[in-house]
């Protein structure tokens, strides 16, 4: 869509190696918990053809980042009132794909009492819920930064190797995998039997969920690791081209594009009939899911690379100038702020009355979504760089140990 495309790619993989550099970096800590590890060996059968995937509708909850389509981060199962420590920890493999051996940032999906999430030793695990022993895993070509979703007895997920893949649910068979020309960020979304994906490539793809057949894609000025979220017929998400676009879900034909100042890695969420995403110039914006006309815009101290959430008339965000607000929805006016000791890419979920957060600082944060004031906080082995799931009293969260960590 603009002529300094392949410059924005270029800055942008750059950004994405100094984060990536970033993270390595971090200090880790010896754990006393005793770990489930991943067999070095052991993954499912993959298929080498295509394969019809089954029909029906999307399922919704919690089986997708951000919880739902809409990507509002609220998880309606519950998660902890209280810490009270470590239910079980997964530990991730040590192939070495790339400098970001093993860490799972991908954030975790829950369906039918098993965890799925993606890791950087190039496999997708299924872990039970209860006791975090391993059911299968899957081995793809490179890292798994995308988070999986799940629809209708399949797991769809995309990895660094360009595929988006679709598994079957009970045993991680591959059902089909669809090519893209560069390595998937993006994590995907269902909707109408359709799966939503960005690419490294700068495209976003709508892609057949049963066929893994192509419908249409679309050009996002510069690699799209934004994650799509949709809303009634219309898909949004952000370009590494610094541009908020807004497609028609069926055609892929534009209906807008909103400039930022930077490279936009936060994925929109929408709510009310508004549009709400952060950018790498420190800004978040509330947008007219219509016309993308803007409404309102905050500034935080540093880029937003967090995906905001909302509920009760708030929108929820992390920044890398460590802290997470809380902003009017109507207003764009601060209500709260609460600091953290590291940067916050991790995108906060609700549940119940509580905001949960992860931060570079190893800890998990439980904070009063009215009041902003912190009621439980966990410190993890690692620093915390992916988003978190809660279900059933317990939060889920990967971290820079390698390790995926359910905390009760």
């Amino acid at each position: 869509m603009k002529s300094t495309k392949a410059t924005l790619l270029v800055l942008s993989i750059i950004a994405l190696l100094a984060l990536t550099m970033f993270l390595t970096g971090c200090s880790l800590f010896q754990s006393s918990t005793t770990t489930v590890t991943a067999p070095s060996t052991t993954q499912s059968t993959t298929a080498t053809t295509q394969a019809p995937g089954t029909s029906g509708p999307p399922d919704t909850g919690a089986a997708m980042f951000r919880a739902n389509p809409e990507h509002t981060g609220i998880y309606p199962s519950g998660g902890p009132m209280q810490a009270s420590g470590v239910l079980w920890k997964f530990q991730t493999g040590d192939t070495k794909i790339d400098t970001n051996n093993g860490l799972p940032w991908s954030c975790p999906a829950i369906y039918n009492g098993v965890v799925y999430f993606g890791a950087a030793d190039g496999y997708v695990y299924a872990v039970d819920v209860q006791n975090g022993q391993q059911k299968w895993n899957f081995k793809t070509g490179k890292s798994v930064w995308s988070s999986p979703a799940v629809s209708d007895g399949t797991l769809f997920v995309g990895s660094d190797d360009a595929y988006l893949y679709a598994l079957d649910l009970q045993g991680g068979t591959e059902k089909w995998k669809f090519k893209t020309l560069y390595g998937i960020v993006s994590s995907p979304v269902i909707a109408n039997g359709i799966v939503y994906v960005g690419s490294g490539d700068g495209y976003l793809y709508a892609v057949d969920a049963q066929t893994g057949t192509q419908k249409w894609k679309v050009d996002g000025g510069s690699a799209v690791n934004s994650s799509p979220a949709v809303f009634e017929g219309t898909v949004y998400f952000g370009g590494g081209d610094t541009y908020v676009y807004a497609v028609d879900a069926q055609t892929g034909k534009q209906k807008w594009a909103l400039p930022t100042g930077a490279v936009v890695w936060s994925s929109p969420a929408v709510s009310d009939g508004t549009v709400y995403v952060g950018s790498y110039d420190t800004f978040l914006r509330a947008v007219d899911a219509e016309t993308g006309k803007e409404k309102w815009n905050f500034k935080t101290g540093d880029g937003i690379a967090s995906s905001p959430a909302i509920a009760n008339g708030t929108v929820f965000v992390g920044s890398n100038d460590t802290y997470l607000y809380a902003v009017d929805s109507q207003t764009g006016k601060e209500k709260w702020k609460l600091q953290t000791g590291g940067v916050v890419w991790c995108s906060p979920v609700i549940s119940d009355n509580l905001v949960y957060i992860g931060s570079a600082d190893s800890y998990i944060y439980a904070v009063d979504l009215q009041t902003g004031q912190e009621k439980w906080k966990f410190k993890l082995d690692g620093g915390i760089s992916g988003s978190l799931a809660v279900a059933g009293g317990v939060v889920y969260t990967g971290s820079l140990d390698r390790n995926l960590y359910a905390v009760k």
